[in-house]
């Protein structure tokens, strides 16, 4: 071949070279997942989780970095000003994405357009558990201590705002238990308050299962609309007498909005590998979480609307704001 041919043919192989987009060959260095939240927890369960398990698929590490604070709102909007490149993913879950907008007068960021939802990794409730040695082994003798001893049964929380005190105000509310909240910074020490004797009750994500397994705590029922497999004998509050009452958690992963559509799906479809695989989703089990049962984009976008309107109803109800 001529010399100014072979010029000319490496020059255009460089060109197209050039002009391969980013995502094509994504990722090609490593990922990293924010958990919004102190280490502990669900938090940790999720980031082990996907780390372990999506990073071998895509070829790169999986780097779990945590950034608490301010309900997670400190760590989602930390990720919501990053390069939208796909290198730099958030552990979305209803707290941060769906209640914050209507505790908070003005975030930071907005969930519903400063993110692109990749997938619904799996879901959970809240259990109410009090200390295994407390008298009060059902949710209506609890109510009943509480009105003996108004303004004097505490209840701790991960935190204001938090599903876990969302729970307690929806359980005030409904009950008409004159109930003092404790908010803590994450779970672990309300979990410790409680075994410690300072609290009396407390809602807590179903990391708790392993102290009641234990013997140490004892769960008098869970916040979601059905049982947990993982517990099937504890009841819900609705069966408890709750009327009306429902809290549920999920737990997501979303990316700065403008992520290429193609490195969105390449991670949902990584996602779904992982949420049909039967060790997963056994390991799930023992979480006390269930598996997504829809891993599309367009499926965690959905319900990011939903719940934002059912929970600015719910708060609009309430004299809760964190301004």
């Amino acid at each position: 071949m001529p010399h100014v041919f072979r010029l000319l043919l490496t020059g255009l192989l460089c060109t197209l070279g050039a002009l391969t987009p980013a995502w094509a060959t994504y990722p090609e260095r490593p990922i990293t997942l924010v958990v919004p939240y102190p280490p502990g927890s669900m938090g940790t369960a999720f980031g082990n989780l996907v780390s372990e398990t999506i990073a071998p698929a895509l070829g790169q590490r999986m780097v779990v970095e945590y950034k608490p604070g301010a309900n997670g709102t400190l760590g989602a909007a930390y990720v919501a000003k990053t390069p939208a490149d796909g290198y730099t993913l958030l552990m979305a879950v209803n707290s941060t994405m769906t209640i914050n907008p209507s505790l908070y007068g003005q975030l930071p960021f907005d969930p519903l357009k400063d993110f692109a939802p990749i997938s619904m990794v799996f879901t959970s409730a809240n259990l109410l558990v009090v200390n295994a040695s407390s008298p009060v082994k059902t949710v209506q003798q609890l109510i009943e201590l509480a009105r003996k001893r108004p303004g004097k049964v505490f209840y701790g929380s991960a935190g204001n705002g938090s599903t876990t005190h969302l729970s307690g105000e929806m359980f005030r509310q409904i009950s008409g238990a004159p109930l003092a909240h404790v908010p803590y910074r994450g779970s672990g020490p309300a979990i410790s308050d409680l075994l410690g004797g300072q609290l009396d009750f407390i809602f807590v994500d179903t990391s708790a299962l392993a102290h009641v397994a234990a013997g140490r705590l004892r769960a008098l029922a869970v916040t979601g609309k059905t049982r947990l497999a993982a517990a099937p004998e504890v009841p819900t509050m609705e069966e408890a007498g709750i009327k009306g009452f429902y809290v549920d958690t999920w737990y997501s992963l979303a990316a700065p909005a403008g992520t290429p559509p193609e490195v969105v799906q390449r991670l949902s479809a990584e996602v779904a590998r992982m949420v049909a695989s039967p060790t997963v989703r056994e390991r799930m089990r023992h979480m006390g979480t269930d598996p997504a049962v829809d891993t599309r984009p367009a499926h965690l976008g959905e319900v990011m609307r939903a719940d934002t309107a059912r929970w600015k109803k719910f708060l609009d109800g309430t004299r809760i704001r964190l301004d």
